[in-house]
């Protein structure tokens, strides 16, 4: 199983996604955006709703960074 961190350096996210307080560095912003914004097309090509799925990584990126 991979990490939030893992899976977003996989989509493209260049160099360190968190800093050293924990918050999202501007890579790893743009990477979350776009991981959120590629879970929403693929609602819209689906019909199927993610927000549990973005409501999870949301609850990942406050619990664990």
């Amino acid at each position: 199983m991979k990490t939030l961190e893992e899976l977003l350096q996989g989509i493209g996210c260049v160099g360190e996604v968190f800093d050293s307080t924990g918050e999202f560095t501007e890579a790893g912003s743009k990477a979350y955006h776009f991981l959120v914004d590629l879970l929403y097309d693929i609602e819209c090509l689906t019909g199927k709703s993610v927000s549990c799925i973005i409501r999870e990584l949301d609850n990942i990126c406050e619990e664990n960074y």
